[in-house]
């Protein structure tokens, strides 16, 4: 998802993979799908371990579809999920979005999930996604905006987490509001055409919040514990608190969590 020289604060443990993997193309990109036809190529740019990837491969008979990933080990997971399916038309190549492996206009069209606000220069990846796009393709863009995001109730200890995750990102050059950035970026990039809406993935069914908030306290000493502490900005003991509050959250009454996304469409 990131370029070899930069930080993913997600990482690509098991807790990480875990929640990217539940993502869908009828979940996830259904803004787009309108837009995809048979016998179109398409580019999941950024895929993590490709279950969107798969999916539009499932969805959408007829077409060719490409995931690419600077890690690995998120690609074979793709490759082992396609295979499962038996499904021929789509293939994984690891690659960094500022310098794709494709020539000019290689793609009818180009996904981009929650890939804008991982990168410390955006505006170089998403022309170089254009770059591979074809004259009249579609772009389609999925991006996070955790300034957007509703949490109820929010503990001391939950609040103590979520700006130490906020912080981090920020020192490892990613927005954690990038979403509201992504009509800005597309317009400087000369992309045509582009429309932007806003919408939320709620989380408010006791089992889904369940899997999420627990997913969340994993997480957290997953990929934050060591470069929080590294950095000097939390102790052991602050993130033995974090993590008990996330794992409360959910049994806790009323408990509600709705992430932020804005959705764009643009053409080239």
């Amino acid at each position: 998802m990131t370029n070899q020289e930069e930080q993913y604060t997600m990482g690509y443990g098991p807790a990480s993979t875990a929640i990217m993997a539940v993502r869908t193309a009828r979940r996830h990109a259904a803004f787009l799908l309108p837009h995809l036809k048979p016998g179109m190529k398409i580019l999941d740019c950024g895929c993590g371990p490709g279950s969107i990837t798969v999916s539009l491969a499932e969805d959408l008979p007829g077409t060719e579809v490409v995931g690419t990933d600077v890690e690995e080990s998120q690609l074979e997971l793709g490759r082992q999920e396609a295979a499962r399916q038996n499904l021929s038309n789509v293939s994984f190549e690891r690659a960094s979005i500022y310098e794709l492996p494709f020539a000019d206009a290689s793609f009818d069209a180009v996904f981009l999930s929650a890939v804008i606000g991982n990168l410390q220069e955006p505006l170089r990846g998403i022309n170089e996604v254009r770059r591979v796009l074809k004259s009249g393709g579609v772009l389609g863009v999925k991006e996070f905006d955790h300034g957007g995001d509703l949490l109820h109730p929010r503990s001391p200890d939950m609040i103590e987490g979520l700006n130490l995750y906020d912080r981090l990102r920020r020192h490892n050059g990613h927005d954690p509001e990038s979403g509201r950035k992504v009509l800005g970026f597309l317009q400087q990039a000369a992309f045509r055409d582009v429309s932007v809406t806003a919408s939320y993935d709620t989380l408010s069914d006791p089992g889904e919040l369940k899997r999420i908030s627990h997913g969340i306290a994993l997480l957290v000493n997953e990929a934050f514990a060591r470069p929080l502490q590294d950095l000097g900005w939390a102790d052991s003991e602050t993130i033995q608190r974090i993590t008990q509050a996330w794992r409360q959250f959910a049994d806790t009454r009323g408990a509600f969590y709705a992430l932020a996304w804005c959705e764009a469409i643009a053409w080239k």
